[in-house]
């Protein structure tokens, strides 16, 4: 009882200050969305030895020991954590800004008529996708499009945050479906020329084969690979870059049908090839926080 008590009351207390962030972050100008995030990410490296932590031991497994300084390593992982807090000011903002206004802050793309291609086709389409960047503006994008968008995720801990964060999706005109609960909602609408967003580079409790993910052997998600096989879709991989100029450019790499040959293994090892290749073009810009070789390093020990 003191147990759930606790939980209780830190969660409401996490809820508060997450409020706190979201009224002060309104009044800060997205033209200091860099600065601010940096600050908010600096912030966490200095109070989270943990979380770096984590950060050098995946450098040290996709690199190898000794590839980095232990200032260059530190110098990454600051980076690497402005990147989640520039992230985090921006997701606060959403919520106070139109869908268009979230849309704007893509200003190019690249293979975006790949889409169209898929859309007048008439066949279902999964999108594979990573942490990197900032995934979130993804979804709104396309929707703000015109695409029949919807993603698959995980409700978070508390209802509150959970109707906070999804409540900006929501508006986005995004279909959101629970990763624990997958209702015959999702089937249907993937039937019905919906793309399909789904993060496939971490380590989680679904449906996973073992496979090479920048380099090395990782717990990867077959979802996307399963739900080709089943329902005949297209699976493409899109992600979405941080530019310079603190704006953002969405890649949409080359879309494939999976023949009767493809294989559930070959179908996710080579959306594995395509996520590893977007990450190594800037790895701060992914979220090194994850452990993601947490299954396959424990199990070679």
């Amino acid at each position: 009882m003191k147990n759930k008590a606790f939980k209780k009351l830190r969660n409401t207390l996490f809820v508060g200050v997450v409020h706190v962030m979201r009224l002060i972050i309104f009044f800060i100008p997205w033209k200091l969305a860099g600065v601010t995030g940096a600050f908010i990410g600096f912030l966490a490296f200095a109070a989270l030895p943990k979380e770096r932590a984590k950060i050098y031991r995946n450098l040290d497994l996709v690199y190898g020991d000794g590839h980095f300084t232990a200032a260059q390593k530190r110098a990454f992982a600051l980076k690497n954590c402005f990147n989640y807090g520039i992230g985090a000011f921006e997701f606060a903002k959403f919520g106070m800004w139109p869908v268009g206004k979230i849309s704007g802050l893509v200003r190019e793309t690249e293979g975006l008529d790949r889409l169209e291609k898929i859309k007048n086709s008439g066949k279902p389409c999964v999108a594979v996708t990573a942490h990197y960047g900032n995934w979130e503006i993804m979804p709104a994008y396309m929707a703000n499009m015109g695409f029949n968008t919807g993603v698959i995720g995980k409700r978070i801990f508390d209802p509150r945050l959970n109707e906070l964060v999804n409540g900006t999706r929501l508006r986005a005109g995004i279909r959101l479906f629970d990763r624990d609960n997958l209702p015959r909602e999702m089937i249907k609408g993937l039937k019905n020329d919906m793309m399909l967003g789904i993060l496939v580079d971490q380590d989680t409790n679904v449906e996973s084969m073992t496979l090479k993910f920048l380099g090395r052997d990782a717990k990867t998600p077959v979802a996307p690979a399963v739900l080709a096989k089943k329902y005949n879709t297209w699976i493409v991989g899109i992600f979405i870059e941080r530019m310079k100029n603190g704006y953002y450019r969405i890649v949409v790499n080359e879309p494939y049908m999976p023949g009767p040959e493809d294989t559930v293994e070959k179908i996710a090892l080579r959306y594995n090839d395509e996520i590893s290749a977007q990450i190594l073009k800037d790895p701060r810009q992914w979220a090194w926080v994850h452990e993601r070789f947490k299954s396959t390093v424990k199990n070679k020990q």
